[in-house]
């Protein structure tokens, strides 16, 4: 009556135990993530959502009833530096988020977050309950050591030819 399940439990760090466990395992709690209303503007975000220690690349934003509506990532602000959009850094965060970003509910496996991460080529994947409430986060730096999800295919490296060669 020995299961995967049960080989996982007692080997969390091999590789069957890697793709068992469970988004809760794996996820920096919310006292880790950085969190604000979507009303707040882009600047007292950026200011307010300090954390120590390593940080992600993403700002989960909730509304006034704790419900996850939007993700604001450093790739979002490094666009309105692009653009030269200073102006927009005095402007609710809420205008610029990604609105109803993808979760993974918590207690999914890894293997669905995993695949989801490499599927939408995302960085940062929340984690909410079942009312959409954040309660954590995956960030692509604490699953490098993961296998990619059974069925995924691998991308091929490109080879590059000369001539002559």
């Amino acid at each position: 009556d020995f299961k995967a399940e049960d080989f996982g439990r007692f080997h969390p760090g091999g590789s069957l135990g890697r793709k068992l466990a469970l988004v809760d395992d794996v996820m920096r709690p919310l006292e880790e993530c950085r969190l604000a209303l979507h009303t707040h503007t882009v600047r007292e975000v950026i200011v307010e959502c300090g954390k120590p220690g390593r940080r992600t690349g993403a700002v989960m934003l909730v509304n006034e009833t704790g419900r996850l509506i939007g993700l604001f990532t450093d790739s979002d602000l490094a666009k309105l530096f692009e653009r030269r959009d200073e102006g927009a850094l005095d402007r609710p965060v809420g205008d610029l988020m990604t609105h109803e970003p993808t979760t993974i509910e918590s207690g999914a496996r890894m293997s669905m977050a995993l695949g989801l991460l490499t599927s939408h080529k995302f960085s940062e994947l929340p984690v909410v309950d079942s009312q959409g409430n954040p309660l954590g986060l995956i960030d692509v730096t604490d699953v490098v050591g993961y296998e990619a999800p059974i069925g995924e295919e691998k991308e091929e490296p490109s080879v590059l030819t000369f001539p002559g060669h």
